[in-house]
């Protein structure tokens, strides 16, 4: 059975497939924007705003390594690739921007390996007790 998308974020140990993988990062996202949204909403301060974004920013960073760990260890590859995107966010905007585009389409439309890989089981395979 497939990984809801909602679970399992942080999880180092499992497999996530492609729309797990895409749903995940949506949500990933509105979290963030409604942070964003509520904070314009209550005219917070510009010190309050950085402090609470720093405080979203910790955990959102980590929670999107790990979900991209997860899509690689679906397609057959180390989890750990997903820490390339350090140096890459530290190379010039257009660099950057056609880095993580080239990343986001492999990570979105390459397909998961069928069955179990050195990663576990495969997501989308029903288990049958």
């Amino acid at each position: 059975m497939t990984v809801p998308f909602h679970e399992h974020w942080f999880s180092l140990s499992i497999r996530r497939n492609r729309k797990s993988f895409v749903l995940a990062n949506i949500s990933l996202a509105g979290i963030i924007i409604v942070v964003g949204a509520i904070l314009v909403l209550f005219n917070a301060r510009p010190h309050n705003i950085q402090l609470i974004l720093i405080i979203f920013a910790v955990p959102y960073v980590i929670c999107s390594f790990t979900l991209s760990s997860q899509r690689l260890r679906d397609i057959g590859v180390s989890g750990w690739l997903s820490l390339l995107w350090i140096p890459i966010g530290m190379a010039d905007a257009k660099l950057n921007g056609a880095a993580t585009l080239t990343a986001w389409i492999v990570l979105i439309f390459v397909p998961g390996t069928k069955g179990p890989n050195n990663y576990g089981e495969d997501p989308k395979q029903e288990k049958i007790y």
